[in-house]
């Protein structure tokens, strides 16, 4: 009887530990609809929202819905961004308070969502796939748009975790803004100058628009972005930029001192009042070209024999930046940006505040324009005036004995009118004299705005948008972006010699397979030990 009753008591402590359980698994359900947790241990949390993308899906107000027409059926490379998608669209929902939500709708045999989706400009996409042992082509959907209230905005691909949570967060961002700041883009003169792709970028945050010098720059710009003049700017043009200045626009100038002709081997300089003008601004470009030890890499064309082949060569005249003003925004956080043919910045002490953002690698150089035998056609050589930049045994792209230079700075403060003495333009109506918050940012990169060149490089896209949420007072998104574009590379003082370069692509090469290899030899030796010791107790 004993026994009987003992089993009914231990049946219904089983019984309620069973209740206690589901009770505790569902109460932990609805709280984590509310807490999100997640343990990374990326450097920087990488694959946590940061505390920006936190603050600003909080600031919802209304309900926002993410409908995300994502396939079912995606090849391999593809399920991790699906996987890192809705991990991403959970936090939002965590962090907004209730009103972030969210839906995975799959367009494979439905449609319906085929034709919403058409409708949100969401395409299907072709994919290379391998089933049955064939290599087929397959369309896929990798898309979603965000609607909230009247408002909409689109990411029709989503095909990499890269800058998702930038992307993401910059629509939120845009969505939820009262009134856009405009940028005003002046794309320069130069031969082949794109700004497209740069347009789009900033397109995520802001209103941009081209402007011209040749009439007044419109009072709703709020920053312009200048790529380098090859001339003298009439006066009136100069003008229109100063008063801009005067009346607390910001400027981001991409100006160098020559125009760089690197098939031909040459830069030739620049001749332009814009140098005067930046000199009254406490600003002045050295004339030298700057080159670095630490330098990017060009392909060109060599010829041994009959055959012509293609190889990369060290460029000095295009160093890689990774020394950064650690105390300012708009470059803290990034790790390398490439500057093309730049100069060195001196700075007026009597004039405002300077700022340096950049400076180059301790084993810097400088070269200066003069007379040299430039190669021409046919194997012979021509008397040239210029900079020489022949990538090729030009022993003046090999002296690196000068220390870091200056190549960007931000100029801020007083600063008075460079027409305040002009008795033409000072007599204008409106005609402002001084300002006592001037923002003039300047790199000496000729082309740094120009797609095809310098803003076709991610490091230096990051480097422009940075400094336009800065530069506008809006500086949430600079963390997010940061945490995109991290470079890792190896110590300027290690890669030393070509010799070290190629012992440690080497290294980086066989360390994978060494590795693997050491784990196969120590399970084989544990599974031998195992076998040993079975045989040893079943004798």
């Amino acid at each position: 009887m004993e026994v009987s009753m003992a089993r009914i008591n231990n049946k219904k402590q089983f019984a309620l530990s069973l209740v206690f359980l589901a009770v505790i698994l569902i109460l932990i359900n609805i709280i984590s609809r509310s807490i999100f947790f997640r343990w990374d241990l990326t450097r920087g949390n990488i694959y946590s929202l940061s505390e920006s993308s936190k603050s600003i899906i909080n600031q919802l107000d209304d309900r926002m819905t993410a409908r995300v027409f994502f396939s079912e059926d995606l090849p391999g490379e593809y399920v991790n961004s699906r996987r890192y998608l809705q991990d991403i669209l959970e936090e939002y929902r965590a962090y907004s308070n209730g009103n972030f939500h969210f839906e995975f709708v799959n367009p494979d045999d439905n449609e319906k969502a085929k034709e919403e989706a058409f409708g949100y400009r969401i395409p299907p996409i072709q994919l290379r796939v391998l089933e049955n042992d064939k290599l087929e082509i397959k369309n896929v959907y990798m898309g979603l748009v965000l609607l909230y209230r009247d408002k909409k905005e689109v990411l029709p691909v989503i095909q990499t975790t890269e800058g998702l949570e930038y992307d993401l967060t910059a629509a939120i961002k845009k969505m939820l803004a009262k009134d856009l700041k405009t940028i005003g883009l002046i794309a320069g003169k130069g031969e082949g100058v794109q700004t497209h792709q740069l347009s789009q970028f900033l397109n995520q945050t802001y209103k941009v628009r081209p402007v011209s010098l040749n009439s007044p720059i419109p009072l709703d710009i709020d920053l312009v972005l200048m790529n380098g003049v090859m001339d003298s700017l009439s006066m009136d043009e100069l003008y229109h930029l100063d008063q801009f200045l005067m009346r607390g626009g910001k400027l981001f100038l991409s100006q160098a001192r020559q125009e760089a002709k690197v098939q031909e081997g040459i830069a030739e300089s620049i001749a332009s009042n814009i140098f005067s003008f930046l000199e009254h601004y406490g600003l002045t470009i050295n004339p030298d070209i700057v080159i670095d030890k630490l330098c990017s890499q060009i392909q060109i064309q060599q010829r041994q024999g009959i055959f012509a082949f293609n190889n990369l060569v060290d460029y000095p005249p295009i160093p890689v930046i990774r020394r950064f003003n650690e105390e300012s925004p708009i470059v803290s956080g990034l790790d390398e940006v490439r500057v093309f043919f730049p100069h060195e910045i001196t700075a007026s002490p009597d004039s405002g505040t300077f700022t340096p953002l950049m400076w180059t690698s301790k084993n810097s150089g400088s070269l200066a324009e003069g007379y040299f035998p430039a190669p021409s056609m046919g194997g012979n050589y021509t008397l040239r005036n210029g900079y020489n930049i022949y990538p090729m045994d030009n022993k003046q792209l090999q002296k690196f004995d000068k220390g870091p230079m200056v190549v960007a700075g931000l100029r801020t403060g007083y600063q008075s009118s460079f027409f305040a003495d002009s008795s033409e333009y000072a007599e204008k109506e409106d005609f402002l004299a001084f300002t006592n918050d001037l923002n003039l940012l300047l790199i000496t990169d000729n082309r740094f705005f120009d797609d095809m060149r310098a803003a076709g490089i991610p490091e230096n896209t990051a480097l422009i948008l940075n400094a336009a949420d800065v530069m506008t007072g809006d500086a949430e998104l600079v963390s997010i972006r940061n945490r995109g574009i991290k470079v890792r590379p190896l110590k300027p003082e290690i890669l030393t010699s070509d010799t070290a370069r190629n012992v440690w692509k080497w290294v980086n090469m066989i360390t994978p397979s060494l590795l693997v290899i050491l784990f196969a030899l120590f399970k084989a030796g544990q599974n031998r030990k195992k076998r040993r010791k079975l045989e040893e107790y079943y004798g």
